[in-house]
């Protein structure tokens, strides 16, 4: 049992815990927790005994090992001051010996060794204050891993909204020599953490902008980088005079070593591409390999290196129409281009510009989404710009989708205002009203942003006949219910169809719609009121008294036949004797049915 806790407690993964736990599950009672501590009590005074043990027995060795190692310490400091007095006999014989020559490459020693002295003092301070930037700074702790950052400048300055101008937040920026990172300060602070990183953008595809002095926004200066943009005031024109320059002088540092990156890797490829042909030259055969060599350098205009962040400039500041003719600009460069030249700085420059091309293509289908926080109040003459670069862009479909997505919540912003208040005709005319007069001025501006597309025209027919689906399925349930009089039934009826009229001016012609849509519920509805009509007159039939019609004077009578012909009787005057009516069963009610009938 000794043995098989010794074995457990010298293994290499003996954990105490995990053996106590184990040993506490096992034993049952105090009296065998008692007996095991006993047992590794023992074992823990026999292992004393074992140590002292040793040490005694080695302990002459010990003494014996410590004179030895004194002894060698003595030799080695010896041999070591007989070396440096031969070292410095050798000098003093070179220096004899070579004279100015010895001098001369003594001092380019000298100062290569001072060069890199500086440089390791340099990067030694290089290091220290970006760890102290770590240090105060949570969430940075990558700074280390770019070898060539520096820090360029660094301050306190403030966030603003860039569409409100109010402050958001105290800001402390760091300037290094390829990014800008953005902290904020921490309130409650413990230790040496100040701030914490928030963002932080690479400065080849940032655009800083300079914010002239407008109300209450002063010293300020916008940061660009898609899709962020950012307002920044500082503290005076000074502190804003340094930012700026230093923003520029960064920039233009990491374009000239971005330049001297590309020009070093042509210069690479050139040197290989001249050693190639005189190798190949030698075999004195062509080879399929020829084409390739051929080593040609390609001039790029200065506009076009530039474009990419003068883009990136003008859809931030929403100058739509300029960038769109700087892209359209570029492009007729890039087509002129030809196909296959594979110069790596004009492949880069031509996707960049196919990116903010992009960019500017989501940015303005942005602009004709409809989202609860946008407002409607513009209306369609608000995305009149927007769909009118898309056509140029050809993204008309994608445009034309939208459009009628935003001319769909438009409709029914305007419905919504309508309140169901008062006579049911009243508020039929109302509504059709207000939606007839929005669907004509939909397809009116539609119409000017699509002048000639075939499928756009077609989508709107589409949309039309959908939104009059819509429109009509709500208006029958408003009117025909069976409180509604079959004379407030008409008159709906005939205002709609006088409405829907108005389409046909603008060539659309719906009037089968609405007339096969209205076709089920008129038929039921004078279904409905002939059924009530007759029952109505059964039972009044038989309560009837068949008196001849007295109509007292000549006028009664005179308005009587007229209104008889109207209704399609023009015979009644032959069954005229005096002021009565010679028909056997012509009564009062005979003639309101007849009216209504």
């Amino acid at each position: 049992m000794v043995d098989n806790l010794i074995e457990k407690i010298s293994a290499n993964d003996f954990n105490a815990e995990k053996f106590v736990r184990e040993l506490a599950q096992r034993c049952v009672g105090g009296q065998e927790l008692q007996q095991q501590r006993k047992t590794i009590q023992a074992l823990a005074e026999s292992t004393n005994i074992m140590l002292k043990k040793n040490v005694y027995r080695n302990y002459m060795q010990f003494i014996e090992t410590a004179k030895e190692i004194t002894h060698l310490e003595s030799e080695m400091y010896q041999l070591s001051h007989l070396l440096t007095e031969q070292k410095s006999l050798l000098e003093m014989a070179n220096v004899n010996m070579l004279g100015d020559q010895l001098m001369k490459s003594q001092q380019e020693v000298d100062e290569k060794e001072n060069y890199q002295a500086q440089a390791k003092n340099e990067e030694d301070d290089r290091i220290r204050i970006l760890t102290s930037i770590m240090e105060k700074v949570e969430g940075c702790t990558g700074l280390l891993e770019v070898k060539e950052r520096t820090l360029l400048h660094e301050g306190d300055i403030l966030e603003l909204d860039p569409v409100e101008n109010t402050p958001l937040q105290r800001t402390h920026a760091y300037l290094f020599s390829d990014a800008l990172m953005l902290t904020s300060w921490i309130t409650n602070r413990r230790g040496p953490v100040r701030y914490k990183m928030y963002a932080m953008y690479d400065l080849i595809s940032l655009a800083v902008v300079n914010v002239r002095d407008l109300g209450s926004v002063k010293m300020a200066f916008k940061i660009l980088a898609y899709p962020d943009t950012r307002l920044f005031q500082c503290l005076n024109n000074n502190s804003k005079k340094e930012w700026l320059e230093h923003f520029d002088y960064a920039k233009r540092a990491k374009l000239t070593s971005e330049q001297a990156k590309r020009e070093t890797g042509h210069t690479v490829h050139s040197q290989n591409s001249a050693e190639l042909p005189s190798r190949n030259a030698s075999l004195e055969s062509p080879t399929v390999f020829d084409d390739e060599l051929v080593v040609h350098k390609f001039n790029i205009p200065e506009w076009m290196m530039e474009s990419p962040e003068e883009l990136d400039v003008l859809i931030a500041e929403r100058h739509f129409e300029m960038a769109l003719e700087l892209l359209m600009k570029c492009q007729s460069y890039i087509e002129g281009v030809d196909a296959n030249e594979k110069d790596p700085l004009f492949l880069d420059v031509r996707s960049k510009v196919e990116n903010r091309k992009r960019n500017l293509i989501d940015i303005l289908l942005k602009e004709l989404e409809v989202s609860p926080d946008k407002s409607l109040q513009g209306g369609l003459r608000a995305a009149r710009r927007a769909v009118r670069l898309l056509n140029t862009m050809n993204k008309s479909t994608q445009a034309c989708d939208l459009m009628l997505k935003l001319c769909t919540s438009i409709m029914k912003k305007e419905l919504k205002c309508v309140k169901r208040e008062g006579a049911t005709f009243l508020y039929i005319k109302q509504v059709a009203d207000i939606f007839y007069r929005t669907l004509l001025s939909i397809i009116k501006e539609f119409r000017k942003v699509f002048p000639s597309s075939s499928a756009c025209n077609a989508a709107l027919i589409v949309w039309t006949n959908n939104q009059l689906t819509h429109f009509m399925s709500h208006v029958i349930k408003q009117v025909f219910v069976p409180q509604s009089s079959i004379t407030v039934i008409s008159e709906c009826v005939s205002l709609l169809r006088l409405q829907n009229a108005q389409l046909c001016d603008f060539g659309l012609d719906m009037r089968y719609q609405i007339d096969g849509m209205l076709h089920r519920s008129i038929t039921i509805t004078l279904q409905d009121s002939k059924d009530k009509l007759l029952e109505s007159i059964k039972h009044r039939s038989a309560e009837e008294k068949w008196r001849p019609m007295n109509l007292q004077n000549k006028n009664n009578l005179n308005k009587l036949i007229q209104e008889l012909t109207d209704l399609g009787l023009p015979m009644v005057h032959n069954y005229i004797k005096g002021l009565s009516i010679e028909i056997k069963y012509w009564t009062h009610r005979t003639q309101i049915l007849s009216r209504h009938y």
